[in-house]
């Protein structure tokens, strides 16, 4: 049975994660994706890593390799005009074009979104710049991940009061928008069968952000209470909620037993100081919550974080390990579901890569391969998609149009 966007064709002129990792769902979907690339100015990521043995190169990416899973590349200069005019064939050849310049850079090359649906009225345009095309700010600001969760509000939360705003690590709005990009997108094929009609899709990847933020964002909007960095997990007005140290280097477990069962459950586990009559209500537990914690981490401190998780689980206590990479690696769970998929690549060799995100019942699950090489496919994208002849393809490789 075809896959749901079997058929679909889709370019990525993204770089770094954001439109990259979109175009992965639809590649996992069932697209066939090529990523418009050049050796000139290299897609970031592939200097980024982590890198396989830890050796650096472009080909060696492991972060590259799992964004770009299963794509196909070509290299090409965009600064030449044969350059755009074949990145203006790619567009007629594609449903679905994805782009992450600098908002008002792809219109300057000549391959906005109003010049290439003359020619593919077709097409679905997705741009995904940092605060959108539009706005007093949108046009012609650039930004990445970072910038992205400090516009929208995230960094500002995360850390202790006295001390400068520690996070999120890495790029968290480039993970945050993907989500909403690929439903975008898919709503726009829908439209599209019904109506023939392409659009343009202007995403603001700090937007994104904002919306997994509403409850400090309304805190203030309706209370004009401006939450603070509190330096402490789980929530307010829970309690016991929050993390305690396990026993090893770095080790612990997260734990919420505000609600009466879990509570009852965890008091007659920890015993001790926990059947203090002040700790008998939430309320009470909430103003002696430095105390609860104290006597909490007393118990957790000296044992093994794994097989208390498995003990407080068994017992109907709300926990879990705060996982490092090794825990998820190695954990069951994952690995049951099939969630790591081996690939292997000349560069690298034998590796594992994230699986597709989803499951569908009726429709087989692709396998993903490794990341393309920079240019792997030039020619036969430039034979069948571009319908360029081999003269052409030969002139472009010697006019250092092709890379």
């Amino acid at each position: 049975m075809a896959s749901p966007l079997d058929g679909i064709k889709v370019l990525d002129m993204g770089w770094l994660m954001v439109g990259p990792a979109s175009a992965r769902y639809l590649t996992d979907l069932g697209a066939d994706t090529i990523k418009l690339e050049s050796r000139k100015r290299l897609d970031p990521l592939r200097s980024l890593g982590p890198f396989k043995d830890g050796r650096p190169g472009p080909e060696r990416s492991l972060s590259y390799h799992k964004i770009n899973a299963s794509k196909r590349s070509i290299a090409i200069n965009l600064r030449l005009e044969q350059g755009k005019e074949i990145a203006r064939r790619l567009a007629n050849w594609a449903d679905i074009l994805i782009e992450s310049f600098t908002p008002g850079a792809i219109d300057e090359m000549g391959l906005s979104y109003d010049t290439l649906r003359e020619s593919n009225p077709g097409l679905i345009m997705v741009s995904t710049g940092i605060l959108g095309r539009t706005g007093p700010y949108g046009k012609g600001t650039s930004g990445t991940g970072v910038t992205g969760a400090s516009y929208a509000g995230a960094t500002g939360l995360l850390g202790w009061k006295d001390r400068k705003p520690y996070g999120p690590r890495g790029p968290w709005t480039d993970a945050v928008a993907p989500r909403f990009v690929v439903s975008a997108i898919l709503a726009a094929l829908h439209r599209r069968q019904q109506t023939g009609e392409g659009c343009h899709i202007d995403v603001a990847q700090a937007e994104c952000g904002v919306q997994f933020l509403l409850p400090a964002f309304m805190q203030y909007a309706a209370n004009r209470i401006d939450p603070e960095r509190e330096g402490r997990a789980g929530s307010p007005l829970r309690a016991p909620c929050g993390i305690y140290r396990c026993a090893g280097h770095d080790r612990w477990i997260a734990i919420d037993a505000s609600s009466d069962p879990c509570w009852r459950a965890l008091r007659e586990l920890v015993g001790g100081e926990l059947h203090d009559a002040a700790f008998k209500t939430l309320v009470g537990r909430l103003r002696s919550r430095e105390r609860l914690d104290r006597a909490i981490t007393a118990w957790t401190g000296g044992r093994d974080a794994i097989e208390l998780e498995e003990r407080l689980q068994q017992a109907g206590v709300a926990a879990h390990v705060v996982s490092q990479a090794l825990d998820l690696t190695h954990d069951s769970d994952l690995r049951h579901q099939g969630y790591f998929r081996p690939i292997e690549d000349a560069a690298i060799g034998a590796t594992e890569t994230i699986a597709p995100q989803f499951e569908l019942s009726k429709t087989p699950t692709i396998e993903p391969r490794a990341g393309p090489r920079v240019g792997d496919s030039t020619g036969d994208i430039l034979r069948f998609a571009c319908g360029y002849s081999q003269s052409d393809i030969d002139r472009f490789a010697a006019e250092g149009v092709t890379e």
